[in-house]
Parts: structure tokens; C-alpha cells; sequence
């Protein structure tokens, strides 16, 4: 076994996106058990604040840094600060919403430039440095039940959660035998500041109520549990899948 693997407790966890949502639910999870993580965020406010008022409560375990994920050049500071990253959760995600025939090719790029190429490069980098200190670390990857089917108004986001299902099984490949695992946990529609817009329009609701097959959407907590399964020695048969948590949508 190899020396670097560390038990489920005092890792170090980096989550982007994580000062909202899915992301801080996944974060204040890690804490519970014992890890230490840090957040991404673009916005020096937010994080300034968000660490402030941790510091104030006594809860220091979660602290905000501040990066882009568009660049090489951007990344490297961001793993600098945090140091041996033991548990990487790709979590950052952007949606232009629109029918396909109104959908930019700049709304397009978007989409694909942090739904997919920003997992790319930071998982890269990630996984470089662990293979260079000989670490058995775990990647996960939140993806989406828009990986798995079509969805309205959500041509970029579709074709963006596909390919990271595609591409978190070729990596899960070519990192045999090296100890390191990555794998994906696909939501439904969440609630957080990015759906809550959508989700408050009566026919999205509609299509939630034909689609679901429980009697409510899965809260931020159930992802999270999802996401630090995968994160712990519990899973370490699993690599290169997926757990949906999507209450049942993709299974018509």
C-alpha cells in the first residue's frame, strides 16, 4: 500500500465554486470529519468576507482563495496557496440557459470554458503533482443528470456534462495502477443561486413534477454525501463512474 495515503481525516480538500450551494455543502461535510478545505471563488469581496466571519466563529477550517480557472498561469498560484491538494472536487459550473437556436457561440464557449476545460486543466495539474509526490489522492467531479439526457433551453450544458463523463472515464484509464481515483456525482436540479431562477418558472416545475420520481428535489447535504463517499477509503473499489443523485430522473 502506498505510503501517502492518508486516512479520512486531516486532508486537505480543494473545492471550486464552493462558497455557495452544492460547493459549501461539500465543504462543511469534509470539515465534519475532519479534513481541512479550501474554496474557490473569483470575487476578493466574497472571500474576504467569508473568511472574516469564519474567523469570528471559530470556524477556520473552510477558507476562501481567491482564483480564476481559465488559465495555466492562474492555477499554479491557486496550488501554491493550498499546497498537496489530497482530494480534488471539480464543483465550479456555468449555465446560459436559451433555446438552441438563440445560443451565442460566445455563450457556448463559456459554458464549455468552465464546465469543461477548467476540469481539464486543474484536474491535470492536480494529478501531476499527486503522481509526483506518490499520492493516492481522489478527484471528483460534480457533473450533472444533464450528462446523461437532454434537457430544454440547455444545449451548452448538455454537450459540456457529457464530455466530462467522457472524460473522467478516460482519465479513470489512464491512471491504472497509479492509486489515484476520479469519479463523478450527477445532480438534478438543485436549488442554489444558479437554478433558483429557472426552478421558480411554472413550467419548469412542470417538467420536475413529470420527471422526478421522488416527492422532492435532492437537497445541497445529499450531493454532499455523495461527493465525500467518493472521497473516502469507503469507495476505494470505485473508480471511473458515477452516482446520480438526480431523484430518479434518468431512469425513464
Amino acid at each position: 500500500m502506498n505510503d501517502r495515503i492518508k486516512k479520512d481525516s486531516s486532508r486537505t480538500v480543494l473545492i471550486t465554486g464552493g462558497l455557495g450551494g452544492i460547493g459549501l455543502a461539500c465543504a462543511r461535510r469534509f470539515v465534519e470529519q475532519g479534513d481541512r478545505a479550501f474554496v474557490t471563488t473569483r470575487s476578493a469581496e466574497r472571500a474576504d468576507k467569508f473568511n472574516a466571519q469564519g474567523m469570528a466563529n471559530g470556524e477556520d477550517s473552510i477558507e476562501a482563495v481567491v482564483a480564476e480557472l481559465d488559465t495555466l498561469d492562474s492555477i499554479e498560484p491557486l496550488l501554491k496557496r493550498v499546497g498537496a491538494v489530497d482530494v480534488l472536487v471539480n464543483n465550479a459550473g456555468c449555465n446560459r440557459p436559451k433555446p438552441f437556436i438563440d445560443l451565442s457561440l460566445a455563450d457556448f464557449d463559456d459554458v464549455m470554458s468552465v464546465n469543461l476545460r477548467s476540469v481539464f486543466m486543474l484536474t491535470q495539474a492536480v494529478v501531476r503533482r499527486m503522481l509526483g509526490e506518490s499520492c493516492c489522492g481522489m478527484i471528483v467531479t460534480v457533473s450533472s443528470q444533464a450528462g446523461f439526457v437532454g434537457l430544454p433551453e440547455r444545449a451548452a450544458y448538455c454537450a459540456s456534462k457529457h464530455a466530462v463523463e467522457g472524460l473522467t472515464k478516460a482519465i479513470a484509464v489512464d491512471l491504472k495502477g497509479s492509486g489515484i481515483r476520479i469519479n463523478n456525482v450527477a445532480p438534478t436540479f438543485i436549488e442554489t443561486e444558479m437554478t433558483r431562477e429557472t426552478l421558480a418558472r411554472d413550467d419548469f416545475r412542470d417538467l420536475i413534477d413529470q420527471r422526478l420520481l421522488l416527492q422532492e428535489l435532492p437537497q445541497p447535504t445529499n450531493v454532499a454525501e455523495a461527493v465525500c463517499f467518493l472521497a473516502s477509503e469507503r469507495s476505494r473499489g470505485i473508480t471511473g463512474t458515477t452516482i446520480r443523485v438526480d431523484g430518479g430522473w434518468t431512469a425513464h
